[in-house]
């Protein structure tokens, strides 16, 4: 229900947008009535004024939670250039309400997933289009994740004592 919700308020603010504007801001393509909106790996077409989604190349609706990840983009980029700053989520305005969420869903999960396993970490990363980095932390990759917002991906094994993280930074230009 509460994605619901999101999904209506995001079309509601999506139908307001000036298209040429919204696609500058966000760094996406407007073209014949549609967003082009690179996300990873894959490319989506955000129909306007409907704001429906499909995969590139396919019909295939994507789950609701992208759909309201595509529209929120659109609807709330800037503009603004790159920080070329890696921050924490923590450090985004409105980011304690959502945190323990984020820390589940992100981090932690990711850490259970690759937390003992490096290799698999490298191949999942580079399936993805990362980019790997040089960092602390025993594997990193540098990820486009939406045209104007940059994720880093940072794996520290576990050892004896201490259990496995993930650390998953964004340009600090994010909020924007």
């Amino acid at each position: 229900m509460p994605l619901e919700i999101a999904l209506s308020k995001a079309l509601e603010e999506f139908r307001s947008l000036v298209p040429l504007a919204a696609a500058n801001k966000s760094g996406t393509d407007y073209r014949d009535g549609q967003f082009i909106v690179r996300l990873l790996q894959r490319t989506f077409n955000v129909a306007y004024p409907d704001g429906r989604a499909t995969e590139a190349g396919t019909a295939a609706t994507p789950a609701p939670r992208i759909q309201v990840l595509l529209l929120h983009y659109l609807v709330q980029a800037t503009g603004v250039s790159l920080a070329d700053r890696w921050a924490s989520y923590r450090e985004f305005p409105g980011a304690q309400l959502f945190e323990r969420r984020f820390e589940q869903m992100g981090p932690l999960a990711l850490a259970s997933a690759f937390g003992q396993d490096r290799d698999d970490f490298l191949r999942a990363g580079q399936a993805l289009g990362g980019i790997p980095m040089d960092r602390t932390g025993d594997a990193a990759f540098r990820f486009l994740t939406l045209p104007r917002i940059s994720m880093a991906c940072i794996l520290f094994l576990g050892e004896e004592e201490i259990p496995p993280t993930v650390n998953l930074l964004f340009d600090a230009s994010a909020p924007d």
